[in-house]
């Protein structure tokens, strides 16, 4: 016992000490004026001859009267070196007086708050919490009792000290005192009356989140074991103290106040000390104040009734654990393509000289085949119970779930999947070989000296990389498609990479237009037994004066849009090749070429459009594009994908190449060119009966035209790659695009020329042009086209807005023969379940005849002109089709569909009465009349041609109509 400090006045129940720079400041409460006692603490270094009476070393006092004096607590900021009085009744509204202790002994009073009333206690601080606005502030979140409000107040300014935000809450009686956690994310506070003056529940703590100072929201109610009375409560580490009247001290966890997940129990009780066993009533008696702070674990604790009890967590912890981490391997889950991982796989003995409680791992915990063959680093973290940690961080590489072909259709670990390694090591692998497949994985390792062929029409398809060693062979018609943009095909320095492609029965003087799926193919390559390869030149492009005006044409002036080329073959471009010995090479032959310049092209493939102007290319300028990729890709996502791209035009393998203009041989014959568009497609005109019609799959090496009306990028994706259809080489049968389109048909007697328009219906067309569903006609030598009530424009296919009864649309014609022939306009095909209901109508405004479509064709005669809008095509719809009452159209079956032969039909709820059977022209087929209460019936299909056709079903309740796709 050193000595003692006589009180400035008597004694008191309250009273506060602080302590900062050497100096103890003290206060007390209801105990005259007592003012601010100040000690100099170094005078207790070197007492010769305790115990000593001393005296203090300065004293501050405020107010006046018999009020004057009184303080209920000081709390110091020992950053900024400003003391808060707090509770000064009878001066400053009760509120706070703030010094300066820049003179430890003399301090200055700087400030007062006296707006809100009287303040119980507070905590001020330099924030350095989540609320980034006010870090590096003095913040003051005070107990302002006497408006039951917590306060956030921005100090840092004595002069104009702001109001932040406020903290309210229900059942609020004496908002007695708060504590922030460590990395001032919540404010812990207690209310001293609701226990005694609420609705009657347990010891209440109130946990607010202080992420916004400037919008608090209460975040969690803790309610304790007893009713006893909640006084002060602090923080230190992951745990509050507590100091909890007749309940003595409790001490709670509160580790899961971070989680999201839980919404219960985010604060445990894990440690207590009952100062005052007798009672745990709601009573003011037992532990007033708690002081958990020292390092040694000692927390002392002030009871009113005991006096002051040090006690102890015989498991208090100083030492934090060892965190000890091991590189991990993370194999994706083969069947679904991710795994994910936790802190205990890659924890390598982690120790603590009590015990681990807690491992934390942060960083990407959940993988997919994306990430297969990355390599990640990870944060490893273990604590123990008193939420001391260490970390470490560890390597984690992503794999596939290897899986070895064995021969026979057999592998190691089954057939690949999406999360697998699919390794060609011990045999080689042919996808049409017996017991085997096409197949999907993660990604491919192809070894030394083995080979993995993909036959025709089969396909593998790889999420990610590709790695040859031996040798991968791509026969014509297979597909080898990767999903991701930035996957590769690795190709070693003896590996072989080999894209087979077969061309289309050619004649003498027939051309393809073509590219290729590899990156460093030349022209002197692939195509070294060409006798001719032409580029094209954008720039060099004035369109052929004899073309139609308006309509789309890819013959240029004087011949020089081609060029004869002998460089590198650019990934995505497409050129003009003639694969023959020379001109005189023998008709009805195939050529065989075989790609292997370089590795496979993936990812996106950009190529750049070009517009030569509207004064040069009024009707656009053409670009010619190749499908770049070892596997086909959609036509239509390649027209979404670009805004640059309307419709793409194919050249057809039809007509041998004619001198239109002298000089020129290698003229596109525009009667030649197919068109496709995101509404339906059309046959080219000298079509003979093939059905050249584009079906949306482009091939590999398939070439194809745009019309560009401005300049910028054009790019190929691989979210465009498809693993079947790549049969496509040139354009084959196919099916419309649209629900709803129907393509008519003129053709001339005596000179066979022909033509094709067609039309849609699809809900998101306007009347207007519409990108991507209208397209300008061809410049053909004849030509029927659609045409709006008003302006110039000339369409091959219009879409409109959805069929009713009594859509109109206007035809034009124009042919380019001198000479008077006679035409024929016929409906060469439709789809959709409403136009098979329609009648189609074709009304000739010279002629004044109005003929129906579905039953014959109209013939007229004419000679070298242009006659806009001369014909009108009238629909006629009935607006429903069911007989009687409500009928659900699910209750009959049609199966199977697709179907080589046979055809179910299964109306379980309403007898058949009859089965009528349409092909694509709107022709009855077949007919069958059923006798009473048959309610299924099987038709045999097999004698009719590949296609599709519309079953009508109709029984006693309805009628509908059914799309069957016959193989």
């Amino acid at each position: 016992f050193l000595g003692s400090l006589l009180s400035e006045t008597s004694t008191s129940w309250w009273r506060d000490v602080k302590v900062h720079n050497n100096h103890a400041y003290i206060v007390s409460d209801d105990n005259g004026n007592h003012g601010m006692q100040i000690f100099d603490l170094t005078k207790l270094r070197n007492v010769t001859n305790p115990p000593v009476n001393f005296s203090d070393d300065g004293w501050k006092t405020w107010g006046s009267g018999s009020n004057r004096g009184r303080a209920h607590n000081i709390i110091i900021n020992e950053d900024s070196g400003y003391a808060y009085v707090v509770g000064t009744s009878g001066y400053a509204n009760a509120g706070v007086v703030i010094f300066n202790l820049a003179n430890p002994t003399n301090p200055s009073q700087v400030a007062t708050i006296s707006a809100y009333g009287y303040c119980h206690d507070a905590q001020v601080i330099t924030y350095t919490g989540p609320d980034t606005q006010h870090q590096g502030k003095e913040i003051m979140i005070g107990s302002f009792s006497g408006s039951d409000f917590v306060r956030v107040l921005d100090v840092s300014n004595k002069n104009n000290i702001v109001q932040l935000g406020t903290i309210d809450y229900g059942n609020k009686y004496y908002t007695h005192q708060g504590w922030f956690t460590e990395d001032q994310r919540f404010f812990i506070v207690g209310d001293e009356l609701d226990e005694t003056n609420g609705p009657g529940f347990n010891t209440r703590t109130l946990v607010f989140d202080m992420t916004d100072l400037d919008n608090p929201v209460l975040h969690y109610t803790h309610y304790g074991a007893t009713p006893a009375i909640d006084h002060n409560g602090y923080v230190k580490g992951n745990r509050f103290y507590l100091a909890n009247y007749r309940a003595g001290l409790r001490v709670f966890k509160f580790e899961d106040l971070y989680d999201p997940a839980i919404t219960e129990n985010q604060m445990e009780e894990s440690e207590f000390f009952d100062t005052h066993p007798g009672s745990n009533s709601a009573a003011y008696h037992g532990a007033w104040n708690v002081y958990p702070f020292f390092e040694s674990g000692n927390v002392i604790v002030s009871d009113l009734d005991e006096g002051l009890l040090i006690v102890k967590d015989p498991n208090y912890d100083t030492t934090p654990p060892t965190a000890v981490c091991q590189p991990y391997t993370a194999v994706l889950n083969k069947a679904t393509g991710t795994v994910t991982i936790d802190a205990l796989d890659v924890d390598s003995g982690s120790t603590d000289n009590i015990g681990i409680v807690k491992r934390t791992l942060t960083g990407q915990k959940t993988f997919t085949c994306a990430d297969a063959g990355e390599t990640f680093m990870l944060e490893l973290t273990v604590e123990d119970d008193y939420g001391l940690s260490d970390s470490c961080m560890v390597t984690v590489t992503v794999a596939g779930e290897e899986t070895i072909y064995q021969g026979g259709g057999s592998w190691s670990n089954g057939l690949p999947d999406i999360g697998s390694n699919a390794k060609i090591s011990t045999q080689d692998y042919n996808t049409s070989s017996p017991g085997n497949t096409s197949f999907s994985a993660c990604t491919c390792e192809i070894d030394t000296n083995r080979t993995l062929t993909v036959d025709a029409e089969d396909f593998i398809e790889i999420e990610n990389d590709i790695t040859v060693n031996g040798s991968l062979i791509v026969k014509h018609t297979g597909s080898v498609v990767q999903i991701m943009e930035d996957a590769q095909v690795i190709k070693g320095a003896s590996a072989v990479i080999n894209v087979e492609l077969t061309t289309p029965v050619l004649q003498t003087r027939d051309f393809m237009v073509m590219g290729s799926p590899m990156t460093n193919d030349t022209r002197n390559g692939v195509f070294q037994d060409a006798f001719l390869v032409l580029d094209h030149h954008p720039l060099n492009f004035i369109p052929y004066n004899g073309a139609p005006q308006g309509a789309t044409n890819f013959s240029d002036d004087n011949g020089n849009f081609w060029l004869q080329y002998s460089g590198d073959i650019n990934p995505g471009e497409g050129y003009i090749v003639r694969p023959q010995d020379g001109y005189g090479d023998p008709a009805n032959e195939n050529y065989y070429m075989t790609y292997n310049g370089g590795t496979l092209n993936n990812g996106t493939i950009t190529r750049s459009a070009i517009f030569n102007g509207a004064v040069n290319n009024p009707d656009g300028t053409p670009i010619i594009f190749a499908n770049p990729y070892a596997s086909a890709i959609s036509a239509s996502d390649f027209i979404t994908h670009n805004t640059l791209v309307n419709e793409l035009y194919f050249w057809e393998h039809l007509t041998p190449p004619s001198v239109i203009v002298p000089g020129d041989g290698l003229r596109f014959d525009m009667d030649d060119v197919s068109m496709f568009n995101n509404s339906m497609a059309l046959p080219a005109a000298n079509d003979p009966g093939t059905d050249t019609t584009p079906n949306g799959v482009i091939s590999t090496g398939q070439g194809f035209a745009i019309k560009s009306f401005g300049a910028g990028d054009v790019e190929f994706t691989n979210s465009m790659r498809l693993t079947t259809g790549n049969t496509t080489l040139r354009s084959q049968e196919s099916e419309p695009e649209s629900e709803n389109s129907i393509v008519l048909n003129v053709r001339g007697t005596n000179y066979e020329r022909s033509s094709y328009t067609g039309i849609a219906f699809n809900p998101m067309a306007t009347d207007q042009l519409d990108a991507r569903l209208d397209s300008k006609r061809l410049g053909t030598v004849i030509s029927l086209y659609s045409q709006l009530e008003t302006g110039d424009d000339e369409l091959g296919i219009q879409t409109l807005g959805a069929l009713t009864n009594g859509t109109k649309v206007l035809l034009g014609f124009q042919s380019q023969i001198e000479a008077e022939d006679e035409f024929t306009i016929s409906l060469a095909t439709f789809t959709g379940e409403q136009l098979s209901e329609a009648t189609i109508y074709l009304f000739d405004s010279v002629t004044g005849i109005t003929t129906n479509l579905n039953e014959s064709n109209y013939q007229f005669r004419s000679g070298k002109s242009r006659q806009d809008r001369r014909f009108t095509v009238l629909f006629e719809v009935e607006e429903t089709i069911l007989d009687t009452g409500v009928f659900n159209s699910n209750s009959v079956l049609v199966y199977p569909n697709p179907t080589k032969d046979l055809l179910n039909i299964n109306s379980p709820q309403s007898p058949l009465e009859q089965v009528m059977v349409y092909d694509l022209r709107g022709r009855l087929i077949h007919k069958e009349i059923k006798e009473e209460n048959v309610t299924e019936t099987t038709l045999d299909l097999s004698r009719m041609k590949s296609g599709v056709y519309f079953i009508h079903v109709y029984t006693k309740a309805g009628a509908i109509t059914k799309k069957v796709i016959k193989d």
